[in-house]
């Protein structure tokens, strides 16, 4: 403050000094001055000295206004100084403010994003006794409640995001998923911690509102029934290669799991029959409007039949799309969906090994912004038709084979609801076939994000 003050004078001063010296020059070398002076026109010379005069204290008026600036400027540069030191002492004597930002950061980890997402179908079979396939797919001729969903997501701080998904029907809950995911780490990393569907083929990932048809396919219900989603810890690593490469590599534990193939082992001691999931991920841009994508997966541990017995899972999948900029503006775009999956599953004797596979192909066409509509064929298939389960154990690894055909109508008024009419036809060995026909509704409120898939 001393050093502005000094200088502002300082500089008062020398206008002061500079104004008289141009003066005493003005008088002196003034050509109009000189021949005046020694002409004897005193008239002219007190007119000048008179405009002089007047110069002056024009001069004069205008350095007052200076000064007064200065005195101004001065005392405001005063008030914010005190002003600092008085917030400086008061943050000095106030206690540290909580983690996350202050009261800021703790309003937004209590307040993360919230969505509710409700979906119901209408439903009529051609048969009083329809197969059940997967948890959340029509049960009978009505209106049923196929799963209301909630979503809490946010970032917990710079090193963890959490993701939870709650599963509501008429009479129970589920915890879908709640899962950690790690946001800095190096060398293209990321671990994810909790419950947590697993990177186990595609539709696995996919939640109920961002799937393509009402019902799941044949080979996800027989094999992982309405999700695989263990509690466990993976690990994802994006691979150096040319092409996006993801390598994902999980342990889990098969507790509370409702899947046909995998169950806690009665040797809980065993590491070997944890549950131990792989995934191989492969994304390729053929075109500008083209694109490709495929994948491999892996599975492994106790089937719960003993203490050594283990079911091993292999799937192969497969999404392209194809979406033509010329017809960019219309929305018009093709996309196929397809996975197969093969199991080999040990039981106690004397049956040995158990095989079977299925696989699903499904084709969307979307022809216009909101609407679009697509067909799906799976198959589930066993060789081993002569198969008996123990007692107690006759929903595990059932002997079939069956055929599905299913085409679809969509109709999405906004990204918040969607309308959906379905025709299916159901072909099993073991039983007579039939028809079903569903009207699917779905809405959804709040700042619900985007599933992997």
């Amino acid at each position: 403050m001393k050093m502005q003050e000094s200088a502002g004078h300082h500089g008062i001063t020398n206008i002061n000094r500079r104004f008289i010296i141009f003066v005493f020059a003005f008088l002196l070398f003034s050509p109009d001055v000189h021949t005046e002076v020694w002409g004897d026109e005193k008239d002219d010379i007190k007119k000048q000295m008179q405009e002089l005069r007047q110069q002056m204290e024009s001069m004069q008026k205008k350095l007052e206004e200076l000064e007064e600036k200065n005195r101004i400027l001065e005392e405001e540069t005063k008030k914010q100084k005190e002003g600092k030191e008085i917030e400086k002492a008061i943050s000095e004597a106030a206690p540290p403010p909580p983690p996350g930002g202050g009261l800021r950061g703790l309003v937004q980890s209590l307040n993360p994003d919230i969505s509710v997402i409700g979906t119901f179908a209408a439903a009529y079979f051609t048969t009083d006794n329809p197969i059940s396939h997967a948890e959340n797919d029509p049960q009978n001729t009505g209106i049923n409640l196929q799963e209301i969903e909630v979503g809490f997501q946010a970032a917990v701080d710079p090193y963890f995001r959490l993701d939870s998904f709650f599963s509501f029907l008429r009479n129970e809950v589920e915890v879908e998923e709640l899962y950690a995911t790690t946001l800095s780490l190096p060398l293209n990393t990321q671990i994810r911690t909790g419950i947590m569907r697993s990177k186990f083929g595609r539709i696995n990932l996919q939640h109920r509102e961002v799937q393509d048809f009402v019902t799941l396919p044949l080979p996800v219900t027989s094999f992982l029934a309405e999700h695989l989603n263990p509690t466990g810890v993976e690990f994802n690593f994006l691979l150096p290669l040319p092409w996006f490469s993801e390598l994902s590599a999980s342990v889990n534990s098969s507790n509370g799991l409702e899947t046909p193939t995998f169950a806690p082992s009665p040797d809980a001691n065993n590491l070997g029959l944890l549950l131990y999931i792989a995934h191989l991920s492969n994304f390729f841009e053929l075109s500008d409007a083209l694109s490709l994508s495929l994948g491999g997966s892996f599975a492994t541990g106790s089937n719960g039949t003993s203490s050594t017995n283990r079911s091993n899972l292999y799937g192969a999948d497969l999404f392209l799309k194809y979406r033509p900029l010329k017809y960019s503006s219309s929305y018009q775009e093709v996309w196929l969906q397809s996975e197969f999956m093969y199991r080999q599953a040990e039981t106690p004797e004397p049956e040995g090994n158990f095989n079977d596979w299925g696989g699903y192909v499904q084709a969307i066409y979307r022809f216009a912004k909101r609407w679009n509509t697509g067909v799906r064929f799976d198959f589930v298939n066993t060789n081993n038709n002569s198969f008996v389960p123990p007692p107690g154990e006759e929903g595990l690894f059932p002997a079939r084979k069956e055929l599905n055909y299913a085409a679809m109508l969509t109709f999405n008024p906004s990204e918040f609801s969607r309308i959906r009419l379905q025709y299916e036809f159901d072909d099993p060995s073991f039983r007579s076939n039939y028809s079903a026909v569903f009207l699917q509704f779905e809405y959804s409120i709040g700042a619900h994000g985007a599933h992997p898939f």
